[in-house]
């Protein structure tokens, strides 16, 4: 019997044994007696290996104990939240309750070389308290505690004051497993941008390039959010995104944005072209006097060089000499005079046939006279993007302010700017039903980014958000206003930038060819709901025997069926947005999940209460296409039950699976 049945495990992936078991099979004769032989691997390895006397790269106190919680499994589960949920049975989103650790590798099965796009904006080491629970051993149970989920034994709770020791070090070892676990979801092509200041900077370049490699580097962007002046040596305006790929042998780069102010050159070389007619010289000079009235931080400012317009639109004259020296050599004829005009030093950039028939399509600018050298005209509208630049100009107190209007009050401090995330998605190349992961939510503002970027263009690209319920003080605004945590100001401000975005582009959205989502399914971090994988080894002698007793019954008697699907779902390596069907088999209540053709590729029984016959049974092998799940609580100490469920299985081809 036991051979057709298989056990849903009650871990997240043990990535230590899956590292082993990979290079196992890369080289097999470093494995002696079942185990890596380390010694082996640098004969292998000789002239490649680093002298481990001396090594370059960042060490910190406690890096060693950061990376084991990255490689440590955990048996904790997301619990639905359909009261704090939007558009439930319809959204491809995603919103999590909880501690990004534990998280990160609940996410790991399912989503394991899915994610396109992660963005992160992490606690900065700014000489104050950053909150995330920080115990690496009993981190499910540190983060319980802290949400008052169990009974408080002791919060704890990583505080990071620059008067304590190891002030970087703290920073870095929470930030440490959770940059391993977000490189094993990232697509080949994935990327990942981190926004940070200059406390971090430098030491997050380093721990980034171990992460992901030196070579995956992509960039680092300057962005000018404030014109402040109240430092004593440098008054700081700007911070940081730090950029790498997954894999720069998947991604190619070739990132291109669109140049920002289009909207308004068009706007004003229009008025002028109404108020002047063909007076190219005199639009010309006006255009020039509009773009002097902008500084260098103003988008407008960068096109400045296209202020000249002709009947064919907006357009820069820019060089037309050869590349090569005297490459095309040949008399060019002045429209007016009639005289060979002046030649480049280094000769055309065309030849001949093709420079006639670019004059005689209005393509060359010519100057008054044949003693000056032609321009070629390059007009705007052929020119609208750019490569992906490394400064930008977002005034942050323009993100304080939208996002403040759309809560109703200032809940949230320094937000990020919602074009700017959007300009960024776009640029690499998120589109379709790429996913957007991230897992310092805070305000949401990446959710926010990718739902109106969506609309502007009629993508479908999903998100998902992840954000610990960090309790807000009771003198803060947003707790007079009824917010609980931050993760409550979370979702709060997706559900409204979704309004926000069905007024602003309702045209686009009515000519979309399917709806647009705009809603979210939102998660609890929670323990599993199945006891017997509760148990860790380190567990206490008192509460063995009481553990022991609690085997009796494998699911929580007060977990909900959605809960216990949910968590089955998740460690069978489901998504957490499938589509659920519940129905009647044979009596029996039946959690039906659709695959991608449509069919029900799993069908579970969850109800510990009512154990099913054997008729029932056999009419849901009949009903199965490839998979069913059932719980061992079901049988209610039945084995012969089971083993005929197990036979009559095999008999159709279809997995069994208990928990």
């Amino acid at each position: 019997m036991h051979d057709e049945l298989n056990k849903i495990p009650g871990t997240t992936p043990d990535f230590r044994t899956e590292l082993a078991e990979k290079l196992a099979d890369l080289v097999p004769e470093a494995v002696a007696d079942g185990k890596i032989d380390t010694k082996k691997l640098e004969e292998l390895l000789n002239g490649d290996a680093a002298d481990t006397r001396e090594r370059f790269g960042l060490f910190w106190p406690g890096k060693k104990r950061a990376l084991r919680a990255a490689q440590e499994p955990t048996t904790a589960t997301l619990v639905p939240d359909k009261e704090n949920s939007k558009d439930w049975d319809t959204t491809q989103n995603v919103f999590i309750e909880g501690d990004n650790l534990e998280v990160l590798k609940i996410l790991q099965r399912h989503y394991h070389g899915k994610i396109k796009m992660i963005y992160i904006d992490p606690p900065y080491n700014t000489g104050k308290d950053f909150v995330y629970p920080d115990n690496y051993q009993e981190g499910l149970k540190s983060y319980l505690e802290f949400t008052k989920q169990v009974d408080e034994g002791g919060k704890k709770i990583s505080t990071n004051s620059d008067q304590a020791g190891r002030y970087h070090s703290n920073w870095l070892n929470m930030m440490y497993p959770r940059l391993k676990l977000a490189r094993n979801l990232l697509t080949d092509d994935g990327v990942i941008f981190i926004s940070i200041d200059d406390h971090e900077v430098d030491n997050l370049k380093k721990l980034g390039n171990e992460v992901f490699g030196e070579g995956n580097f992509a960039g680092q962007i300057i962005w000018k959010n404030s014109s402040k002046n109240d430092q004593d040596y440098v008054s700081v305006q700007h911070e940081y995104f730090l950029v790498w790929v997954r894999s720069k042998n998947f991604n190619k780069g070739q990132w291109v944005e669109h140049k920002e102010g289009l909207d308004a050159i068009y706007k004003k070389f229009d008025e002028l072209h109404r108020k002047y007619g063909t007076d190219w010289d005199t639009i010309h000079a006006e255009a020039l006097k509009w773009f002097g009235g902008f500084n260098e931080s103003n988008p407008i400012y960068a096109s400045k060089h296209y202020s000249w317009m002709d009947e064919k639109g907006v357009y820069s004259p820019q060089n037309i000499a050869g590349p090569n020296y005297g490459q095309y050599r040949y008399d060019v004829i002045h429209p007016v005079t009639n005289k060979p005009v002046k030649e480049p030093a280094s000769g055309w950039r065309y030849p001949e046939p093709t420079m006639l028939k670019r004059i005689e399509q209005g393509l060359v600018k010519f100057g008054k006279d044949e003693t000056t050298v032609p321009n070629n005209k390059v007009y705007l509208r052929d020119n609208e993007t750019q490569s992906l630049t490394s400064i930008k100009f977002k005034d942050g107190r323009v993100s304080s302010n939208a996002l403040k209007t759309l809560l109703g009050g200032s809940y949230f401090t320094n937000p990020k700017n919602v074009d700017l995330l959007a300009q960024f998605i776009q640029a690499v190349g998120v589109s379709g039903d790429d996913i957007v992961l991230d897992f310092f939510s805070g305000s949401a503002t990446t959710a926010h980014a990718v739902m109106q970027l969506n609309a502007q263009d009629g993508q479908s690209r999903r998100h998902i958000q992840v954000q610990l319920p960090e309790p807000l003080d009771e003198k803060d605004e947003a707790h007079k206003a009824g917010f609980r945590t931050i993760a409550d100001i979370s979702r709060k401000r997706i559900s409204l930038a979704a309004g926000k975005i069905r007024e602003d582009y309702r045209e686009n959205l009515e000519n979309r060819g399917v709806s647009i989502d705009l809603g979210f399914r939102s998660f609890r971090l929670a323990d599993t709901n199945f006891a017997k994988w509760r148990l860790t080894s380190d567990v206490a002698e008192t509460e063995l025997e009481q553990h022991l007793l609690s085997l009796r019954e494998s699911a929580d008697d007060q977990a909900s069926q959605e809960a216990l699907l949910t968590e089955l779902l998740l460690k069978r390596g489901y998504s957490l947005t499938e589509q659920v069907d519940v129905f009647d088999v044979a009596g029996l209540e039946i959690h039906g999940v659709k695959d991608d053709e449509g069919d029900y590729g799993l069908l579970a029984y969850l109800n510990e209460h009512q154990k099913p016959s054997l008729e029932g049974l056999r009419a849901l092998v009949d009903a199965a296409e490839a998979q069913i799940v059932i719980l061992e609580d079901a049988f209610q100490g039945d084995d012969q039950l089971k083993t005929n469920l197990a036979q009559l299985c095999k008999s159709k081809g279809i997995e069994l699976w208990t928990a």
